[in-house]
């Protein structure tokens, strides 16, 4: 046997915790643990001498590996077991990238227009391709506002669900909206539509909100959104409130949440999530000043999390204890991706409605001859970066954003905010099982 390269052992004070960054299984361990650890070491291991279940642990943990193990093959083979899965197809769909606000932060330019009919026949085409071999297809709903056009967005899903229908694929949708324009009856359309829930963003308190997202119209929306909330989640459906933080707004956090707290009839069912403002392209340099780095970030992430488990609200998925992934994101997925209103195709969100950085269109896009700007992002491989590959947290960070790589100076990848922050995760999961140990 031999030990992880992905162990990570940290005392605090008399205590020694265990994390590995593979199975990011995570313990208080005592002597008998380091007595194997060290015989590992010392090259004197015999599993005779320890306790079996002692052992057993070790080894589904990720501690303990056999001799021959490559773990960064074994990595990299379930990264493309991941990647080329053609079962699972997802779509960002923005079938217009106009809005009717003016977020200070937004990187998009919001240009009129909306889908055609034309090009909504020519990505039905396209997704009734690849429904062959797809198991499960899954929509996401994005724009510009994409409830500027509505009617686009049910008449598509009705076709996407007649097609899942005829072909026994699993259909799953959700949206991400500023929510201004939702009444009643889309409510109901979401449900009828297997639209499962919405992610609306709220940036503060009302004063707040209103001045970092602004409406055309100079209204206020922080009321209307605050009712959609709760007419939302008393329907039933999931809804993810972000919180986009900066220097500016990173203050009055609690105060949104006190006012969330008293106003949602079903917070303990609400889900709170951050996000950290950057400047993606040069629209929103403006408000670079108060962009958190990713290691500035680092430090405000935490307590940021905790608030929300103080307040009794539900977290996101991407909640602070970090996750193995394979996979970065949806750059990192071949049957993945972002189309606009005039069918061109990205692989990143953060390029919808830059043509230059389209891979194809839904009218003539080929899995057997794909473009080549396509095929840059699909053999991104962070494993060719000793930065990454040396790193003992890489299973949990994948090379970090892809286009944040991109972008960077040197040509590298870009660290997240975990490589900062993991000695602090730790320390605040540690008291939770030092309380469960002593109870």
């Amino acid at each position: 046997m031999k030990l992880s390269r992905y162990n990570i052992l940290k005392k605090i004070g008399d205590t020694t915790i265990f994390f590995n960054a593979a199975t990011c299984a995570m313990a208080i361990v005592d002597e008998n643990f380091m007595r194997v650890v060290e015989d590992v070491k010392n090259n004197s291991y015999d599993e005779k001498k320890y306790s079996t279940e002692l052992i057993s642990d070790m080894k589904s943990s990720g501690c303990l590996t056999v001799d021959d193990a490559d773990e960064l093959q074994r990595l990299e083979f379930y990264r493309n077991l991941s990647k080329y899965d053609m079962t699972n197809f997802s779509l960002t769909i923005a079938p217009t990238l106009d809005c009717n606000f003016r977020c200070k932060y937004c990187f998009e330019t919001h240009p009129k227009g909306v889908m055609s009919e034309e090009t909504q026949s020519a990505l039905i085409e396209f997704v009734k391709n690849r429904l062959d071999v797809a198991k499960k297809f899954t929509v996401t709903w994005y724009g510009g506002e994409p409830l500027l056009t509505k009617e686009i967005i049910y008449s598509l899903s009705e076709k996407f669900l007649e097609l899942c229908a005829k072909n026994s694929v699993e259909y799953d949708a959700f949206i991400i909206t500023n929510a201004s324009l939702m009444d009643d009856a889309d409510v109901e359309n979401f449900k009828h539509y297997k639209i499962g829930g919405a992610q609306i963003t709220i940036d503060g308190p009302k004063e707040i909100h209103d001045s970092r997202r602004r409406s055309i119209s100079d209204e206020s929306t922080f009321d209307k959104l605050i009712d959609r909330v709760n007419v939302l989640l008393n329907n039933g459906l999931r809804v993810i409130v972000r919180i986009n933080v900066d220097k500016e707004n990173i203050n009055y956090v609690d105060d949104l949440l006190l006012t969330l707290r008293a106003r949602i009839e079903k917070f303990s069912e609400l889900a709170i999530d951050f996000g950290q403002v950057s400047t993606f392209t040069d629209i929103c340099r403006s408000v670079e000043s108060d962009c958190y780095s990713n290691e500035q970030y680092a430090d405000v992430m935490l307590p940021l999390y905790e608030k929300i488990n103080a307040y009794g609200f539900s977290t996101n998925k991407m909640s602070v204890y970090p996750a193995p992934r394979t996979n970065f994101c949806c750059v990192d997925y071949a049957n993945s991706f972002v189309v606009d209103n005039h069918g061109y195709l990205y692989r990143c969100w953060n390029h919808v409605g830059n043509f230059a950085k389209s891979h194809g269109n839904v009218r003539d896009f080929d899995d057997k001859e794909p473009t080549s700007n396509y095929l840059s992002w699909i053999e991104w491989n962070p494993i060719r970066h000793s930065k990454c590959c040396d790193c003992k947290i890489f299973p949990i960070c994948a090379g970090g954003c892809p286009d944040a790589m991109r972008n960077s100076a040197d040509g590298q990848p870009v660290c997240g905010t975990i490589k900062y922050n993991l000695d602090k995760v730790l320390e605040y999961y540690f008291e939770q099982l030092k309380e469960g140990v002593e109870q």
